[in-house]
């Protein structure tokens, strides 16, 4: 069992339906379904694993949209290249744990909800123990992570009662954002690459073809494998962790409601499609990933209808 840290929340019900009033327009048609639609996020349970750049802003993000019950998890600390995007960094937090501050700071921002810490990160000890009682879960572990990742999707896949996994992901100006359900594709099939893989080159960049699905414009091919492969760092353009935030929160969102369905939505097919936008070329949709090779995609973009 991992050591959890649980800030208790204190619940005031006039206070708390004031400081979520703006959002209720928007969760239904009229005031019943709206309230309804509310309670939903207020009796929720979302678990976040990883509180970088998108995993730590959707925290404060979730909390302020009125979910109550949030766990989170990540063993890194910040360092001074984080202050460029992730919520809780800054020059005090330096060498702090992601999970504690960003925990911390959302507990004291709106003391109603409920916040459990696991500093250890995802572990294939503690998975359990992270999605029990989850409704829906938040995949944003760093992206050199396969055993912990590939025990959270496995717990999950134990539990019927938990929605789904979320991931959204930064792809240069832009997002890739996935879907896992209980019937869709297994993230293990989808990476195709042994938990115990050594992360070499060949699975680096067979890893990248899996979160960047379609090819960015620039900078080239030589140049992310230069990043990702030789310099063993993930390049992040600090404008971009709040397009896959803002993609992620909606989509939890509606689907905590049960309103990611039309009339009311269009919904995200599950992997191993996935929705993508890039905000420099104005270009967005879903894309079926079916061919990879060495690297990204080589075939152009298959749209593929919502189902």
């Amino acid at each position: 069992m991992s050591t959890v840290q649980k800030l208790d929340g204190i619940y005031n019900d006039a206070r708390y339906w004031e400081r979520v009033n703006r959002s209720l327009c928007w969760l239904g048609e009229g005031d019943p379904a709206q309230r309804d639609a509310q309670l939903k996020l207020s009796n929720a349970t979302v678990g976040i694993a990883g509180c970088g750049g998108i995993g730590g802003a959707l925290v404060p993000r979730l909390a302020r949209l009125g979910v109550r019950h949030l766990k989170i998890a990540d063993p890194d600390t910040f360092d001074w290249s984080n202050i460029n995007r992730q919520f809780g960094a800054g020059k005090t937090t330096i060498g702090k744990n992601k999970a504690e501050v960003v925990g911390h700071l959302v507990w004291e921002m709106t003391d109603d909800v409920t916040i459990e810490i696991f500093r250890d990160g995802i572990t294939e000890q503690n998975a359990a123990e992270f999605v029990e009682g989850c409704d829906l879960v938040l995949d944003q572990m760093d992206f050199y992570l396969l055993r912990p990742r590939y025990a959270l999707h496995k717990e999950f896949r134990a539990r019927r009662n938990i929605k789904c996994i979320v991931s959204a992901w930064c792809i240069g100006w832009g997002t890739s954002l996935f879907k896992y359900t209980h019937d869709s594709m297994p993230i293990e099939e989808y990476f195709d690459i042994p938990a115990d893989a050594r992360m070499d080159e060949a699975t680096i960049i067979k890893l990248m073809s899996k979160f960047i699905p379609r090819e960015p414009r620039f900078p080239s091919r030589e140049q992310l494998i230069e990043w990702f492969v030789r310099r063993r760092t993930v390049p992040l353009f600090a404008g971009t962790p709040p397009i896959a935030e803002g993609a992620a929160v909606q989509r939890v969102v509606l689907i905590l409601i049960d309103k990611e369905h039309e009339p009311y939505a269009t919904p995200l097919p599950p992997a191993p499609a996935c929705y993508f936008y890039d905000g420099a070329s104005f270009e967005g949709g879903f894309l079926q990933v079916t061919s990879m090779h060495r690297g990204f995609r080589t075939d152009s973009p298959h749209r593929v209808a919502a189902e």
